[in-house]
């Protein structure tokens, strides 16, 4: 069988590494300030369940994203954003743009990145 990944990897251009480096992440925010994150998980549900142990079961807003980095900001009146991108940076700006539409004085409350 291993054979038959490397040749598929192959096929499609990457390295058996690169196909292999594929992983789930995921970040989530609870009431009261609760967070979570997870980070190279093969699965979506994986990268789902460890977010939400890590908050202790308290979260109530999960989003789950693929080899990219994610990241939740909290606006002081409650509102939220959340985005993705290619470093933590630009997912930590994309979700606190994206929470500027909901209300002021946005910060990053969890990030992660994965893959």
């Amino acid at each position: 069988m291993k054979h038959v990944w490397k040749i598929a990897a192959i096929v499609i251009g990457l390295s058996p590494a690169a196909a292999q480096a594929q992983q789930w992440g995921a970040v989530c925010i609870g009431p009261g300030g609760a967070w979570g994150y997870a980070n190279g998980y093969s699965s979506e549900a994986g990268a789902y369940d460890r977010a939400m142990q890590g908050s202790q079961y308290d979260c109530n807003e999960v989003r789950t994203f693929y080899n990219t980095c994610g990241a939740i900001a909290v606006a002081s009146n409650g509102g939220w954003g959340w985005s993705t991108g290619g470093s933590r940076g630009s997912a930590e700006a994309g979700a606190i743009n994206y929470c500027r539409q909901y209300g002021s004085g946005c910060r990053v409350a969890v990030w992660a990145c994965s893959g």
